[in-house]
């Protein structure tokens, strides 16, 4: 018997007093959201955190990136706060990853007991956090290596655009073809009132105006507060809760068929071959479920880069970039052999992003389509997906989440996941003297808070043993070379040299 989720609850600054939230402490702020999305979630079920806590086992939550919270400790207070006691407690960290990590940590758990009720919710407020410049550049300090990445002023901007460089180079992808598709995503949240994007029309001068690489501001998730509950069980112990009139007799589910995540490296300089985890982590989820990627009707791609939506629908469905990019102009993707609409509530791009939450987002879509969300996003099916995938990408690029839903428990055989191509590591080992191919190369122009000044170029280079290294790039006279132009990626070679102390790309 496959777990089961019964329904899922979210909470955004808007759902509060204005004048409340403005005055209140972030600790505050954290709390109130998280309380809200569980009274807002158990309400809809027809119960109460009191009538619910001496069933529940197990309470899953995702630390809280913007206040430090970190730790098993903050989970137990978490669930102490909410008069949770006597249950097994659980802590999710996969940054971006994080919401379909929790739904997997729940899978394994009822997995292994049926009997399990699993309340998994989390709460964060980068928005309220993240205001000054010294903010940017913690958040910075957290997601790059202070040695190998830092120094050549890399940025989750910067990196993420050195992949969608390396993406458009190799694979025929354009600029025009990023804002198309960042255009369809906004247009599916601008009547949604509980989207951030709401009534914002997107401007090509927004568009036009890059950040690093390709990427504008449009092409960037957002930031937001949000807060999000949901409950998992079986249908055993759903039904064994509505005999007892702990849950309402007409409470509805969807079967979690399968969930899974894969990891590649912690940072980026790590990611030999700029290779994603993606691939693995939805071949490793179909596997678990018995489905085929054709049985998919609906997705919810993670999206904070537009490239991202690409790549990972590629790379779960095995369709090629060219033909993924062609679909996704019309808000479709190809299962391989039959297109699929994706992300009708506008994705992180333009709904809501809570940072290591902002899988939060494609959970209410994917619940919406199956009538389970308590504020459900407008734009829905006409029925619902026999079988749904919900996606999650943490770090840069470096953990992937997917999560399959079906309206049916039947039982496929579990199969043998086939991942042709393990991920590797890379070994720190550039040397002054080496020389490298040049195999991404991105202009950075935003740093706030960082001591390199704008504009920049980025360089991803391999050497000749394959190892990868992030600097800088030069001209022979060791100036610093600040535009892309006459620069070929897959045509130009350079030789590591120490400038400055700091092992730099010198074009030859």
């Amino acid at each position: 018997m496959k777990p089961i989720l019964l329904a899922v609850a979210e909470t955004i600054e808007s759902d509060f007093d204005e004048a409340f939230y403005k005055q209140a402490d972030p600790n505050e702020k954290y709390f109130a959201l998280l309380s809200r999305s569980v009274d807002k979630l158990l309400h809809h079920l027809g119960t109460d955190r009191k009538s619910i806590a001496p069933y529940l086992t197990d309470f899953v939550s995702i630390d809280t990136l913007s206040l430090a919270r970190a730790g098993y400790g903050h989970a137990v207070r978490d669930a102490n706060d909410l008069g949770f006691s006597g249950i097994s407690c659980h802590i999710v960290d996969l940054g971006g990853a994080s919401v379909g990590g929790s739904l997997h940590q729940a899978y394994a758990l009822i997995e292994s007991n049926p009997e399990a009720l699993v309340l998994v919710c989390g709460s964060d407020i980068p928005k309220s956090v993240f205001r000054q410049i010294s903010d940017l550049k913690r958040l910075t300090e957290t997601v790059c290596h202070k040695d190998f990445e830092i120094p050549y002023g890399a940025t989750l901007i910067g990196l993420y655009s050195l992949l969608a460089e390396r993406q458009m180079k190799e694979n025929g992808m354009t600029l025009e073809d990023l804002k198309e598709i960042t255009k369809v995503f906004r247009s599916h949240a601008i009547d949604n009132p509980r989207a951030f994007q709401f009534q914002k029309e997107l401007t090509d001068k927004q568009l036009n105006r890059a950040l690093a690489g390709p990427y504008s501001t449009p092409m960037i998730a957002i930031v937001t507060d949000h807060a999000f509950a949901t409950l998992l069980t079986t249908e055993k112990k759903k039904n064994e809760l509505i005999e007892k009139g702990i849950l309402r007799k007409d409470t509805s589910h969807v079967y979690v068929r399968g969930a899974s995540h894969a990891v590649h490296a912690e940072y980026f300089y790590q990611k030999k071959g700029l290779q994603s985890p993606a691939g693995i982590a939805a071949e490793k989820c179909f596997a678990l479920s018995g489905l085929l990627r054709s049985d998919v009707d609906y997705a919810w791609i993670y999206d904070c880069f537009t490239g991202m939506i690409v790549s990972q629908a590629s790379q779960y469905f095995g369709v090629s970039v060219s033909d993924t990019v062609k679909s996704l102009k019309s808000g479709m993707i190809s299962t391989g052999n039959r297109e699929i609409p994706i992300n009708l509530g506008g994705g992180i791009l333009n709904y809501q992003a809570a940072m290591s939450l902002s899988g939060v987002t494609g959970l209410i879509d994917i619940a919406s389509q199956y009538g389970l969300a308590v504020d459900p996003i407008p734009k829905r099916l006409s029925s619902p997906p026999k079988v749904s995938l919900l996606g999650g990408n943490g770090g840069i690029d470096s953990i992937n989440s997917v999560v399959l839903f079906s309206t049916e428990d039947s039982e496929h055989p579990i199969a043998k996941p086939q991942i042709a191509r393990q991920l590797q590591v890379n070994e720190v080992d550039a040397k002054e003297g080496d020389v490298c191919q040049i195999i991404s190369l991105s202009l950075v122009q935003f740093n706030p808070g960082g001591e390199k000044k704008t504009p920049y170029l980025l360089c991803a280079s391999e050497t000749e043993r394959g190892t990868l290294v992030i600097t800088n790039l030069f001209n022979k006279n060791l100036e610093e070379i600040l535009s892309q132009e006459g620069i070929s990626a897959s045509q130009n070679k350079v030789r590591l040299q120490k400038i400055n102390g700091l092992l730099q790309a010198v074009l030859l």
